[in-house]
């Protein structure tokens, strides 16, 4: 696998990715290649539990002294770092980017800044802690609350439901309703007395920990624990640009899908096994390739317009998130059709990718959200539009 996802599906589109040489490609394969030392290491090639865990942390952890975290010297190199992550394992996605992390470096005050920053930049993961019980997409109406507490904190109480890294982050950031009213995201230790965890065993993305995170009385001190901004623009911006990323890494697994079954097909055909490939079984390989490398393109536009703080880049973000994800699930379900019953056994690669991307349809914005969000942009009325204009077919006849 070492080299595929850079060699076939990303180096025949660099001219359209990368037209002036921004990206460090030399350190993209260099990438690859730790990225593959390590999991001949610290192979994740096991059942969902605590060692597959244990050893998805030591991969990012080795990852990290080699001086890859976040290694986001252009936006589009943090694309395509998640695409050669998410070649290898949807889990993987965790490898090389600060994550929510970033929240904290961006957001936080310098003592929140001072008091976590070496332990993010030595690879501690950071949880986020935003769904409720009553549903995900309602941030604002959020039912966790911090009430006044004594010396001047704030004691935060409330259920947050399907919260990824439960067991493994260091560290949580919280939305809540602050004393006087407003969505407020504040940093508190995982080491906290006051958090209760519930694991519940998620379908898919089942790499890292899942469930029910409780807080009772948890202490917060607003000058410093709390981020700088309302909560609902910290969420706003931050997923904007996050969300490139969480698309990429799910095309890069629907990619390593498509060379599993491709291989597959090629490997039959010269053994003699298969005298010729069905018509629909070409097809669908074209397809699915001009699917996949269109919606990585889309992608990447979406990265560098969230990176430009662009008017358009949320809209893209929504956009291509729900529609890069559907690709790549719709391109799983197909090709692994192709592979037989191997695709379909339960320890399969393709099986595991095909549950991971299904999950992903649901984390980080379920995907009829995403695409409402993005009609109801497109139908908002422009401040100097008077009266719709006609679309050009109409006004060349």
């Amino acid at each position: 696998m070492t080299g595929e996802a850079i060699d076939t599906w990303l180096q025949p589109v660099r001219p359209v990715l990368d037209p002036t040489d921004q990206v460090d490609w030399d350190r993209l394969a260099a990438l690859e290649t730790e990225l593959d030392e390590m999991l001949a290491i610290h192979s994740v090639d096991l059942p969902d539990g605590p060692e597959r865990s244990r050893r998805l942390m030591a991969v990012r952890l080795a990852m990290v002294e080699r001086g890859f975290l976040d290694s986001m010297s252009s936006p589009l190199f943090g694309v395509l770092a998640q695409f050669v992550c998410g070649y290898r394992d949807v889990d993987l996605r965790d490898a090389v980017t600060l994550g929510y992390g970033r929240l904290i470096t961006q957001h936080g005050r310098p003592a929140l800044r001072e008091r976590w920053g070496s332990c993010l930049a030595a690879g501690a993961l950071v949880g986020v802690a935003i769904t409720e019980p009553h549903g995900g997409s309602r941030p604002a109406a959020a039912r966790t609350r911090a009430t006044p507490g004594p010396d001047g904190t704030w004691l935060v109480s409330g259920r947050k439901t399907w919260i990824s890294r439960l067991d493994e982050a260091s560290v949580f950031v919280v939305f809540f309703q602050a004393p006087e009213g407003g969505l407020v995201a504040a940093a508190i230790d995982a080491a906290e007395p006051g958090l209760y965890r519930e694991p519940v065993s998620p379908a898919g993305l089942a790499g890292w920990t899942w469930g029910v995170l409780d807080l009772d009385a948890v202490p917060v001190h607003p000058d410093c624990d709390v981020l700088r901004g309302d909560g609902m623009s910290l969420l706003r911006r931050h997923f904007t640009a996050y969300r490139p990323l969480v698309t990429a890494t799910a095309l890069g697994a629907a990619a390593a899908v498509f060379d599993t079954a491709s291989t597959h097909l090629t490997y039959r055909r010269s053994s003699g096994d298969l005298p010729r490939l069905r018509d629909s079984a070409l097809v669908a390989l074209g397809r699915t390739h001009a699917q996949l490398t269109t919606a990585l393109l889309g992608t990447a536009v979406a990265a560098r317009l969230a990176h430009a703080e662009a008017d358009w880049a949320e809209q893209w973000g929504w956009e291509m998130k729900a529609h890069g994800v559907d690709t790549a699930c719709q391109a799983a379900t197909e090709l692994a059709q192709l592979l037989g019953a191997s695709g379909y056994r339960a320890d399969s690669p393709v099986a595991k990718a095909r549950r991971d991307l299904g999950a992903l349809q649901f984390a980080d914005g379920i995907h009829d959200s995403l695409y409402r969000s993005s009609g109801k942009r497109h139908t908002t009325p422009r401040p100097a539009m008077t009266e719709p204009p006609l679309p050009p077919l109409a006004r060349s006849a």
